[in-house]
């Protein structure tokens, strides 16, 4: 089943894609955590294409597991990292990072260097901690492409008039309005052991890999994740890029496609349209 997130008459909703030969609709659901699956819910099916779609997740935190990437031309065999959570770097994104398909998110400027990350994201379905990995299916919604967008600070030599520059330290890599590109919708009955990943920038594929490729698996990742944190319904986890990432500029277009789910589309916007407020 695929579901997605939406606006129905001003408030957001959840609702299942659902293709017949009038066309594509959304059927509304909603997330029974005692049952931990989509059941129907109240409301009329609308066609797609008359819906605002948005990010497919309302987390309270997004966890993003680090360094999780096999070296080039080594497959895991389960030697290549301890499992556990002591063998995961995570870093938390904010709530505010988060954003759709479909959007655009802005470079942050001259001082820093952004780049993609092609990555498998877990949706939350109920509250939970220390979940052995053998049980870490029964805590996920669903699965759904994300875009780990990192913003790496360059050395003062290399930004204009950077010389009186104070170095930018690198918890703020990640932090960014937008930088957590999510969706278009979420996957219940994904294998993530073994998802293909790929991401093309305006047009040309520039990363393609499985989830094969991580060093820790997905349902091991989700157990290290819980070892530390309470994780909510609608939380978020990024498992970590297989392929590596590369560099963005403004008006570039990123897609990142995951086989069962869709196509993420991101576009990168000028540093100088970001509008101020407050």
């Amino acid at each position: 089943m695929l579901v997605c997130r939406y606006i129905d008459e001003g408030r957001p909703r959840y609702g299942r894609l659902e293709h017949s030969g009038d066309g594509s609709h959304v059927v509304p659901v909603a997330y029974d955590p005692e049952a931990g699956r989509w059941v129907e819910a109240d409301g009329p099916a609308r066609p797609l294409p008359e819906l605002t779609l948005l990010p497919p997740a309302e987390p309270s935190k997004i966890a993003c597991v680090a360094l999780n990437r096999a070296p080039e031309g080594h497959v895991p065999d389960g030697s290549g990292r301890p499992a556990g959570a002591a063998s995961c770097a995570v870093v938390l994104k904010p709530p505010s990072s988060l954003t759709g398909s479909g959007d655009t998110v802005f470079h942050p400027g001259s001082a820093w260097e952004l780049t993609y990350e092609a990555e498998l994201a877990v949706v939350i379905g109920v509250r939970c901690t220390r979940v052995r990995p053998g049980d870490a299916a029964r805590v996920v919604a669903g699965y759904t492409c994300a875009n780990d967008l990192t913003a790496y600070a360059l050395p003062a030599e290399d930004v204009p008039g950077g010389a009186a520059r104070t170095p930018y330290p690198p918890v703020w890599a990640k932090h960014f309005d937008g930088f957590t590109p999510l969706g278009p919708w979420l996957a219940t009955d994904l294998d993530p052991a073994d998802a293909e990943i790929t991401c093309a920038v305006d047009g040309e594929t520039v990363r393609r890999a499985t989830t094969r490729g991580l060093l820790v698996p997905v349902h091991e990742v989700i157990a290290a994740v819980t070892e530390h944190m309470t994780l909510l319904p609608g939380d978020v986890i990024l498992t970590g890029t297989p392929a590596g990432s590369g560099p963005l500029s403004p008006g570039n277009r990123v897609e990142v496609s995951i086989a069962g789910i869709g196509t993420l589309t991101t576009t990168i916007g000028k540093p100088e349209e970001r509008q101020c407020e407050g």
